[in-house]
């Protein structure tokens, strides 16, 4: 009895510390994810929020009711001839509300607050705020600034602000979008991180050099570990050593003879420079070569017999039986190609030519850091990885226990 109780009392600590190991794992991806669906004033506080407002069911009627007056109940919207109403319950009426649709940074003027009127009266218990589009202009966003008398002590504006600031007397609430929509009230962050930059073409460009990468670097890692485990050539130990040399040489020693090379030849700000010098993979050859070492020799005396050429051995016995190494390997080359930052940065300063990881750097600047479009941005930049292991983890497991033969 007391055996069986042991027994099952390991197994539960067991799983009480890879349960509190997962959750301390999968804490960043959280935080990255609600960090996305903040307000910049949510995630500038220095006390963490758990649960912003965005996330709120409660709030997500109101937008899609003022989504629907501006244009769609889904995604929002200022369209044309239509009037946004919002509402902010104070209970009694005092000092009458300030409100304005601010001019963007560096704007002299804006076409929606030119365009706009305003009616501002009060109701039973709540202020009403109407906005009418009378320009033939329709637009994405409606921001919104409400300059409220401090004298109201319990107000609550029917959607909440994006931001709230003391003004003197007066509480300074702020709007990215009051006509929001409900999924583009949920997902502001995601549609503006897109916008901001021609992700598109990042995606592209990481993708492109990423693949490229993969396939050209399969090939020679697969060919030279091939000939380094199953042809016998003069030296072939010492060449073998001088490889292994390679791993260690650190790869910020090579930055400068890199560039300066790729500077010559033109290649700066192309394809090239992304590419090349990154194609031959120590790392690729040892693992495949460990791989094919693994396999029965019997398979390819066998062969050689049956008068297969060392190109036929390796088509068709050597990559067939180590799909498990080519996968582990072409897992670590694409990640670590799309997750490139520093060389990217080295050798493009052009916006077309930005990889993903280049282009998250649109949201960092001299004034601040816009961390829920940083981390949008980061969400969707992630997901093509996070959704490449799932499909490719039985194989991706298997190369790392080196399985040889199925």
């Amino acid at each position: 009895m007391k055996l069986e109780f042991r027994s099952v009392l390991a197994r539960f600590l067991v799983y009480a510390v890879l349960s509190v190991g997962a959750v301390a794992m999968a804490f960043p991806f959280y935080w990255m994810l609600v960090t996305s669906l903040k307000s910049p004033q949510e995630a500038q506080q220095t006390q963490p929020i758990w649960i912003p407002e965005r996330l709120k069911p409660a709030n997500w009627m109101a937008a899609a009711r003022l989504g629907a007056q501006g244009g769609s109940a889904l995604w929002g919207g200022y369209e044309a001839g239509r009037t946004v109403t919002l509402r902010i319950y104070t209970g009694v009426q005092g000092q009458k509300p300030q409100v304005s649709i601010p001019t963007a940074l560096g704007a002299f003027s804006d076409p929606r607050a030119e365009g706009s009127l305003i009616r501002i009266r009060y109701a039973e218990g709540y202020w009403e705020i109407s906005f009418t589009n009378a320009s033939s202009e329709s637009f994405r966003l409606l921001p919104v600034v409400v300059l409220l008398s401090k004298e109201y002590v319990g107000y609550r504006p029917e959607l909440p602000p994006d931001a709230v600031r003391s003004s003197g007397d007066a509480w300074r609430l702020e709007w990215v979008n009051v006509a929001p929509g409900a999924l583009g009230y949920i997902f502001h962050n995601y549609r503006e991180a897109w916008s901001a930059a021609p992700f598109g073409r990042y995606f592209f460009n990481s993708f492109f050099t990423a693949g490229t990468q993969v396939l050209v670097g399969l090939l020679l890692a697969a060919m030279t570990a091939f000939a380094l485990a199953r042809i016998d050539f003069p030296g072939k130990g010492v060449v073998w050593l001088l490889i292994l040399a390679t791993l260690m040489i650190p790869g910020e020693v090579l930055l400068i003879p890199n560039y300066i090379l790729l500077s010559r030849l033109g290649w700066i700000n192309t394809y090239y420079a992304l590419i090349v010098p990154w194609l031959a993979s120590v790392f690729g050859i040892f693992l495949l070569r460990q791989f094919y070492l693994s396999l029965p020799n019997d398979l390819f005396d066998a062969a050689r017999i049956d008068g297969a050429s060392y190109w036929t051995q390796l088509v068709r016995l050597a990559l067939p039986l180590s799909v498990p190494g080519l996968v582990t390997y072409g897992i670590f080359t694409f990640l670590g190609a799309y997750n490139a930052l520093l060389w990217p940065l080295i050798v493009t300063d052009k916006p077309e030519m930005y990889t993903i990881q280049r282009g998250l750097q649109v949201f960092i600047g001299e004034a601040g850091s816009d961390y829920g479009a940083l981390m949008a941005a980061s969400t969707f930049s992630i997901l093509p990885i996070v959704l490449g292991y799932f499909f490719a983890q039985k194989q991706f497991v298997q190369g790392i226990a080196r399985s040889g033969i199925k």
